[in-house]
């Protein structure tokens, strides 16, 4: 009679202790992999690493491709690590700065092989809290992507097309803030400065003088460039970041998006 009553001890344990298991938080230093692919990167010399499936992948500019079977795991500290026979990987919950960009991520990522040791960044990327001391150069307008750098396109244009022109890169929008949050820049043919006081946490304030702009004519595709610029600027009471491009929120709800120079 004891038996039955044992063996049903044992399945309630088993399914306790599954349980349990499941429930375990991610362990320090584990990538965060929800598209069940994680990825890192770095520069001097330009590499690239995935990891999926059990599988690490590294490219970098001076070799072939080395994909290796991850073999053993093991966290120590608050560093995840992943060994293949002649790959080490180790991820470290640090904060990382992407010494080209300047692009802050939520992980610090060293790679060995046989031949060198790479570091670089991976994990979430983390948007800035302040803008001062950067530049943008504009990239869509009220949901227009510039093409060519400049030119609204339009049913005969292709974002894909060639260059023409290259000397018409010097007339795309930019926008610099300086270290106090104040704005200056080209808006595509004139160069303009004032009227906007960027702050943190995408804070955007009028300044307490009135922009000003130089007076050069502009006619053509850089006239309707620089026309619709303006008037987006003039409007902006906020911003953002998504995925490392600028958003600027105008009064009426319009969009223009830059990408990081520096």
């Amino acid at each position: 009679m004891a038996l039955p009553h044992i063996r049903s001890l044992l399945a309630s344990c088993a399914l306790s202790l599954a349980a349990g298991c499941a429930a375990q938080p991610q362990q320090p230093g584990s990538p965060d992999t929800g598209n069940g692919v994680y990825e890192a990167r770095g520069n001097e010399p330009f590499w690239n690493f995935s990891m999926a499936a059990g599988t690490l992948a590294l490219s970098t500019p001076d070799g072939p491709r080395l994909t290796r079977m991850i073999t053993r795991t093991y966290t120590r500290g608050n560093t995840r690590h992943y060994e293949a026979p002649d790959l080490a990987v180790a991820i470290t919950s640090t904060p990382c700065q992407d010494s080209m960009s300047g692009q802050m991520f939520t992980q610090s990522v060293r790679i060995t092989t046989k031949e060198q040791t790479l570091n670089g960044c991976g994990g979430n990327s983390v948007p800035p809290a302040q803008l001062n001391a950067t530049r943008w150069i504009a990239t869509q307008l009220d949901g227009h992507t510039l093409h060519n750098g400049n030119i609204l396109p339009d049913t005969h244009d292709s974002a894909t097309d060639e260059n023409p022109n290259p000397a018409a890169d010097m007339f795309t929008p930019t926008l610099d803030i300086n270290d106090s949050g104040k704005v200056s820049g080209s808006d595509g043919c004139n160069r303009y400065a004032g009227g906007l006081v960027f702050g943190p946490d995408g804070k955007v304030s009028l300044a307490p003088q009135a922009g000003m702009s130089t007076l050069m004519a502009c006619p053509g595709a850089h006239g309707h460039v620089s026309t619709l610029f303006l008037g987006l600027l003039h409007t902006v009471q906020s911003w953002s970041m998504e995925e490392g491009t600028l958003v600027l929120h105008t009064q009426d709800g319009k969009t223009m998006r830059l990408h990081q120079t520096f």
